[in-house]
């Protein structure tokens, strides 16, 4: 019987185990935008979170990094000179910091590695367009909607046939930031999915009730999808 592929998280672990260790509190920036990175960071345990700052002062949060994560993956590609966006621990995280020059000569000489990598970075596009598509929508509930399928793809858990807990503490201003609406805003639309059986909030975690949000959204697409 044919063994599951290892993940890339896995055989990142495997490759640079040996590295140093850091244990970096939550609240604590690892990269400013702009800024040229030195080395890369691989993600052990933990979130970071990636935003952005406009230019009223307002955070736009781009998305989440968790285990196996690379950052700042556009410089370690030769993407970008700098990083793009600035990159703070969300939750207390475990990191390796690894040459960006030993960690491009693994992935192109290891098929299994390589291989790996694409299928992470065909769920991270993927992830992408559907939170694109959120911020598209017109209407403040559509776009909470659409974030919350996202969340769920990417960091829900099962906790029974119809509901996901998206395994992510995320306070009303976080996903706000997420779709570029108000606190507020985010707090009504929440507290009228919670009404309709669609969410359920305890201490900053979500139940989405995914049968209803479909529903909601008049769409199939997202039913068997995941990231």
């Amino acid at each position: 019987m044919p063994t599951a592929p290892k993940s890339v998280e896995t055989l990142l672990e495997e490759r640079f185990s040996q590295h140093r260790l850091l244990t970096i509190k939550k609240g604590r920036p690892l990269l400013y935008q702009g800024e040229i990175p030195q080395m890369v960071f691989l993600i052990k345990s933990g979130v970071v979170k990636m935003y952005n700052i406009t230019n009223t002062g307002e955070e736009r949060i781009v998305g989440y990094e968790f285990n196996g994560g690379l950052l700042p993956v556009e410089w370690l590609f030769g993407r970008s000179p700098v990083s793009l966006y600035y990159s703070d621990t969300y939750t207390d995280c475990q990191l390796y910091r690894i040459t960006r020059s030993e960690l491009l000569k693994y992935i192109d000489s290891d098929l299994e590695m390589s291989s790996a990598l694409l299928q992470r970075s065909i769920s991270m596009y993927i992830g992408a367009t559907i939170h694109l598509h959120a911020l598209e929508q017109s209407k403040a509930a559509n776009k909470l909607i659409y974030i919350l399928q996202y969340l769920v793809m990417r960091f829900g858990k099962p906790v029974d046939s119809t509901h996901s807990k998206i395994d992510l503490r995320l306070t009303h201003q976080d996903i706000a930031n997420l779709i570029g609406i108000t606190r507020e805003t985010a707090s009504t639309e929440m507290g009228k999915l919670a009404k309709a059986g669609v969410l359920k909030i305890k201490d900053y975690h979500y139940v989405v009730n995914n049968q209803k949000a479909l529903r909601m959204l008049g769409e199939s697409d997202f039913e068997s999808l995941t990231l």
